[in-house]
């Protein structure tokens, strides 16, 4: 499986090159490329409408022969929308995230909200400062014991069970937005948790 990286803008405390340092490609989403900077990382393509990069990046990524997808400011859809869907053809791809930290309220919520509206949004793991957040319908995760999480519920959830936790769940319907699975902790080296419909975030 190859894997890829996306930096996009905001605020970045993560440090990516402690979980993966083997990139397919390095992808920088307009002012996302400083975070890559501070990780001595060089992206092969810089994607947006570059209206938050500044002129001495945009100077080194053009002397450096980067590929750049420049788009009009005046468009339909968020610079890091447009990197997703230019990755949309490596669905057996893992894609690291970093950035958007502390960004205004608004954007946050849409990275949040757009990425399980991806086909591969499963291969898709978003580095939040020391916490990661993948989405799925399913998952067996090895884990440290003690390790606290929260499971939000991005749709309705049908029978959904965790499994190696301080608060187990059964078979239990969780409805969008409800609040039962936040703040748990495990208290097993190995993490389940199913549900027959649905998709949830984890964030541990």
């Amino acid at each position: 499986m190859k894997n890829y990286l996306i930096s996009i803008g905001g605020n970045s405390t993560s440090n990516v090159l402690s979980i993966e340092s083997n990139f397919e490609e390095i992808i920088a989403v307009d002012s996302g490329i400083e975070h890559l900077h501070n990780l001595s990382l060089d992206p092969n393509t810089l994607i947006g409408d570059l209206d938050s990069i500044s002129k001495k990046s945009l100077d080194e990524v053009k002397k450096n022969g980067v590929k750049i997808l420049a788009f009009n400011s005046n468009k339909d859809q968020t610079d890091f929308e447009l990197a997703l869907n230019y990755l949309e053809e490596t669905e057996k791809s893992k894609v690291y995230i970093i950035g958007g930290e502390s960004g205004e309220i608004d954007h946050l919520i849409s990275i949040f909200l757009l990425i399980p509206s991806k086909s591969f949004f499963e291969n898709i793991i978003w580095l939040y400062g020391d916490k990661r957040i993948i989405f799925r319908q399913k998952l067996e995760l090895n884990i440290k014991k003690l390790t606290k999480f929260s499971v939000i519920p991005l749709t309705d959830l049908t029978n959904l069970s965790i499994d190696g936790a301080e608060w187990n769940l059964d078979n239990k319907d969780i409805q969008f937005g409800e609040t039962l699975t936040l703040r748990n902790n495990t208290n097993e080296e190995q993490l389940n948790i199913r549900c027959d419909k649905g998709v949830f975030a984890l964030i541990y």
